[in-house]
């Protein structure tokens, strides 16, 4: 549910590029590999882009563990680890010359929304139900550093191994401990689960899940198990209905050529090639991964057609939306997620 669309999305923009006769005459080559989001897959897969396909970048990998394994293998070849599916702060910490990030990290939207339940809501006491990993401690991190800074008690935590089915006991932890607002380092089965459990044992705490889990299938596979639930992201969702005129001829385009109707992952996978490709074309005619990584730097306020916090990156600063001030507040209402407010901390 993550993979497809944003190889959909990405698929669509190289395509668009060497329509317009690629890059200074030279057409981009699209390789996809699965990991199925396992660690062992992606270093097999990581191995097969690197040493036999010799890709030029490994763009929009997907999945923080499966990035901690394929990252340190591109950079240590001179390959360009670039905007990665990961709102992980280890896609651009510490810093490299040649990785890049595009998502507002996970704990700095933990902890916009943090300030703005307690702040707004009266919230005193925050739990943490998180995948046991480094993309889940990154959604911990962002809690607990917020509790902290505003006075509030220690923060209730419980965590699960990727592909739990079972979160009762994780769940009843948090009701017992009466926990207000649930913090969710989840992504959309666990977001589901969670949440059915909760309501299934009366436990009507406000949940909130950062971008992993702010994704359609929240809603459209919920049922109505979601309702009511808080999402962090940097880009609105789009609904046809609701779209400008310039999305809607993007999402038809989209319709026409995959067959299926585009989704925040899609918007994900586009945005991220074009920003690329804007590089490689101020990068000039002799590529190299030094030069892209100089222009990539360049790009300052660089906003798309989607309602997108704006990019720029720096010498010193490869994290593209501002991680204090990109954050947006959405709420699962009925069969749509409806945008609330701008939150930061």
């Amino acid at each position: 549910m993550w993979g497809v669309p944003v190889t959909n999305g990405m698929r669509m923009a190289v395509e668009e590029i060497n329509a317009k006769g690629g890059i200074h005459g030279r057409k981009l080559e699209l390789i996809v590999e699965d990991t199925a989001y396992q660690q062992n897959k992606a270093a097999q897969a990581g191995d097969k882009l690197l040493r036999k396909d010799k890709v030029f970048a490994l763009m929009g990998p997907l999945g923080t563990p499966t990035n901690m394994v394929t990252m340190p293998r591109a950079l240590k070849s001179n390959v360009l680890n670039v905007f990665p599916l990961s709102a992980a702060r280890e896609m651009y910490e510490p810093f490299h010359p040649l990785k890049f990030a595009m998502f507002t990290p996970y704990d700095d939207q933990m902890r916009s929304a943090v300030k703005y339940f307690v702040e707004e809501k009266g919230v005193k006491k925050i739990g943490v139900l998180y995948q046991d990993d480094d993309f889940g401690k990154n959604v911990l991190n962002g809690c607990e550093i917020q509790a902290k800074e505003m006075g509030l008690p220690e923060v209730v935590k419980t965590n699960f191994k990727r592909g739990s089915k079972d979160f009762s006991s994780q769940i009843a932890k948090l009701k017992s401990a009466g926990v207000e607002l649930v913090c969710l380092g989840t992504i959309i089965g666990e977001t589901i689960g969670s949440m059915a459990t909760a309501k299934k044992i009366g436990y009507d705490a406000t949940f909130v899940v950062s971008s992993a889990g702010y994704v359609p299938e929240n809603v459209i596979l919920a049922k109505g198990l979601t309702e009511g639930l808080y999402g962090t992201g940097q880009t609105s969702i789009p609904y046809y209905e609701d779209a400008s005129a310039e999305v809607k001829t993007w999402m038809d385009a989209y319709q026409k050529r995959f067959d299926k109707t585009a989704v925040l992952q899609s918007i994900a996978g586009y945005d991220l090639m074009h920003v690329f490709g804007i590089a490689l074309e101020k990068a000039g005619k002799d590529l190299t991964a030094e030069k892209v990584a100089k222009a990539l730097e360049s790009i300052k306020e660089y906003k798309t057609i989607f309602d997108s916090a704006p990019i720029s990156f720096g010498e010193d600063d490869h994290l593209g939306p501002d991680p204090r001030n990109s954050t947006k507040l959405f709420q699962v209402q009925g069969p749509k997620w409806k945008f609330i407010k701008n939150v930061s901390y």
